[in-house]
């Protein structure tokens, strides 16, 4: 744990110690996942996507004036890697000091927006090859060390998040799927990596993130913030060989409501790229505007669909072009992503057969993700599906997962 967490944790039970007994929640899973190849791959000898068991145990436990401990850890053994390890998934104190606030403290998973797995105004980390090999969707998410307040002064709510500890989103890098290596313009060779540089962890680099939101009738409206550092490496140092992510703020806003017997939700945002405003450098990613419209409604009982459409426009794309080296993959000016999730329930709702789709006319890439998952007892579960990628250009985000294609199964026991 990083030496701010366990400051703050002091302090937090120095103010608020606790009782000699409290109520203490224990829950948890014992899972084992299984993944393979659908096809060769040159850039990955391993035929296993996946081979991995993992122990889940979640500890919570309150305490006095509305407090709150909260523990959640993984145990993992890696069959493929031969190798265990340990993820720290959870661990933060709830504290409510007044009526009109609220503070956690600590590792958290942190979530806003609109979006059903495209995010805008969600600058929070993100684990792409735990959703792309077939973990379960709740790996996606990544923990942050953060202090978190909320504020209900009065019609409005305020969330403001500090992160004082730069965490980045897990993309493919190689050890599970291909990627695209920007220094050499082609997919990596087995055993090849990139270098990548985080920002150091000092105060003026803290990350700041804040929503104002509040419901208006049916729907509810909100206004983001946010001061920090790409989630991805989205800049190239030439110099060194490095991939750093560059500076960034973010101003968005978003709402959602019912609409023809659904609900639909409008998201957006203005990516200003600090390091690269007037976009000369074609090594950093340029500004660019970001919108996102979505719908969801239940066609029948328990069959659901969600669609969006994702739109992203680079800024100064004359200036890119302009100052583009010869030879170098170049990204469009606009670049669209649909998106389609579809949802079965049968025998009274232990039984769920989904699909997710994205769509991308301007990069000509996308993926399909079909899944079945079956309730056997209350305490097992076990599911199966398949990721599916397909693309004409392997710099693009599906296009250099095109030999990635895998089937996965997870059998779990929760207690």
């Amino acid at each position: 744990m990083k030496y701010f967490l366990a400051s703050a944790f002091l302090a937090a039970l120095s103010l608020h110690p606790c009782p000699p007994a409290l109520a203490l929640s224990v829950h948890g899973f014992l899972e084992g996942v299984a993944g393979a190849r659908l096809t060769d791959n040159p850039a990955q000898p391993k035929d296993a996507t996946l081979g991995e068991g993992r122990l889940q145990v979640e500890l919570s436990q309150e305490g006095p004036a509305d407090s709150r401990l909260f523990f959640k850890a993984d145990l993992i053994g890696d069959g493929g890697e031969e190798r265990g390890d340990a993820d720290l998934r959870e661990l933060y104190l709830d504290l409510s000091p007044v009526q009109i606030l609220d503070i956690r403290v600590g590792r958290q998973i942190l979530t806003w927006g609109t979006g059903d797995l495209i995010f805008i105004n969600d600058l929070f980390p993100k684990d792409f090859v735990s959703f792309f090999v077939g973990r379960s969707l709740e790996y996606l998410k990544v923990g942050s060390d953060a202090v978190k307040f909320s504020l209900y002064p009065g019609p409005f709510s305020l969330d403001l998040v500090a992160v004082p500890h730069f965490t980045p989103s897990e993309i493919p890098k190689g050890e599970r799927l291909s990627f695209f290596n920007p220094f050499a313009n082609r997919i990596a060779a087995p055993g090849e990596s990139l270098s990548m540089r985080k920002p150091a962890a000092t105060p003026e680099n803290t990350e700041l993130a804040l929503r104002l939101y509040r419901t208006f009738g049916s729907y509810e409206g909100a206004l983001y913030g946010f001061r920090g550092f790409f989630k991805e490496p989205a800049g190239m140092d030439p110099a060194d060989g490095t991939l750093f992510y560059p500076k960034l703020s973010v101003y968005g806003a978003s709402m959602r409501g019912p609409f023809l017997q659904g609900v639909a939700s409008f998201e957006s945002g203005y990516y200003d790229s600090r390091e690269d405003r007037p976009g000369t450098n074609p090594l950093i990613e340029n500004a660019s505007l970001r919108y996102l419209l979505g719908y969801e409604r239940e066609l029948w009982t328990d069959f659901s669909v969600r669609a969006q459409y994702y739109l992203e426009q680079m800024l100064e794309y004359g200036v890119y072009k302009v100052s583009l080296p010869p030879g170098s993959p170049e990204k469009k000016e606009y670049r669209h992503l649909l998106f389609l999730r579809l949802t079965q329930l049968l025998r009274y709702q232990t039984v769920e057969l989904s699909l997710i789709g994205f769509y991308s006319p301007s990069d000509e890439d996308g993926m399909v993700n079909p899944q079945i998952s079956c309730k056997i007892t209350d305490w097992l579960s076990v599911a199966s599906g398949a990721n599916v990628f397909f693309g004409k250009r392997d710099f693009t985000q599906f296009g250099q997962l095109d030999k990635d294609d895998n089937l996965y199964l997870r059998l779990r026991a929760n207690y």
